[in-house]
């Protein structure tokens, strides 16, 4: 069982898969590769067999493997001919005793030069002034599997080379382990939940947090206050454009004013598979903007729509992935 399950992260990561998904059909289980943001069908396994990897998986990852009634999720790694592979672990109970399970491979992008996660180099360094920032809170937006953590975990790493400030980060599960900052993972089971969690760091001296993803508003609301109080606050959350980044945020019924004057920065970005490379786009709301569209003015920005455009018009995008991305982001 361990070296079908190593043979397949072999193949995955030759590949370049970034997840794998183990699903439980009537006769068997079910094993498909997500490749350049496209499913594809890797092979099936016998039942029993099935099941002994999903408790193999949840053990290497230790997650309870008695538990079949909610999502777990942790974080593990294999070595496959000399090389570390981290990879996060996720499942998700769909009837009595049954569970599927999402493998994510945290180093599909590792071997990637932050500047070519993008289309140009220019599109990475613009995120160094910001960095320069002793307070602000920057968020990170988009679907799942857009490169949010990716970007976010790339700067920090800018930060701790410039070994001036003391980073603290909250994560759930801690996926990449770095030197040269502080990590808490988040441990429900010990009643380590976010809120306390961020009080508590704030009382330990830190000059820039990150946070793993805002997933409610009690969250949102202490970030704000901590990037008031003199922090640089890093975060990712969930939305389909920088504007509706401000909508999502106003929902939580946040102050106006608060998120004035806490947000200095919010991305909002895509992984672009196209025939010769894959990169990151993104449009962004600067300070500016975003008090301009928080005060009902008209706000103008290079949308994605635009950023589309405007790589298919360079030759970067063929005519049919350009309108794939065009209907894909609508």
């Amino acid at each position: 069982m361990k070296t079908s399950i190593l043979k397949m992260l072999k193949e995955a990561c030759q590949s370049h898969i970034t997840d794998i998904h183990l699903t439980l059909e009537s006769s068997c289980g079910l094993i498909k590769f997500r490749k350049r943001g496209v499913m594809e069908e890797y092979g099936t396994i016998e039942i029993d067999e099935y099941k002994r990897w999903i408790n193999y998986l949840k053990f290497t990852a230790e997650l309870d493997i008695n538990e079949h009634k909610i999502p777990q999720s942790g974080k593990t790694h294999f070595e496959i001919e000399d090389e570390i592979i981290s990879v996060r672990i996720s499942t998700l109970p769909i009837s009595l005793m049954n569970e599927i399970i999402v493998i994510r491979i945290l180093d599909a992008l590792e071997t990637t030069k932050s500047t070519e996660l993008f289309h140009t180099p220019e599109k990475y360094t613009f995120f160094t002034d910001y960095l320069s920032q002793n307070q602000g809170l920057i968020l990170f937006t988009g679907p799942t599997g857009s490169g949010k953590s990716t970007v976010m975990y790339r700067l920090i790493h800018e930060l701790i080379r410039q070994g001036d400030r003391q980073i603290i980060s909250i994560e759930d599960p801690v996926e990449f382990d770095i030197d040269g900052i502080v990590q808490v993972e988040i441990n429900e089971k010990a009643q380590l939940d976010y809120t306390p969690l961020l009080r508590g760091v704030l009382r330990c001296d830190p000059d820039i947090i990150m946070f793993g993803e805002i997933r409610d508003k009690k969250v949102a609301d202490e970030l704000i206050k901590a990037s008031l109080s003199g922090h640089l606050v890093l975060s990712t959350f969930h939305s389909k454009s920088a504007k509706t980044t401000l909508n999502r945020l106003k929902e939580y019924n946040i102050l106006k004013e608060e998120l004035i004057e806490s947000l200095s920065l919010i991305i909002n970005q895509r992984l672009i598979h196209s025939l010769n490379k894959s990169f990151i786009i993104y449009e962004y709301m600067t300070k500016k903007e975003i008090i301009q569209y928080l005060n009902n003015e008209s706000v103008s920005i290079s949308t994605l729509s635009d950023e589309l455009s405007k790589l298919h018009r360079e030759g970067m995008l063929t005519d049919e992935e350009y309108k794939n991305y065009e209907k894909k982001f609508k």
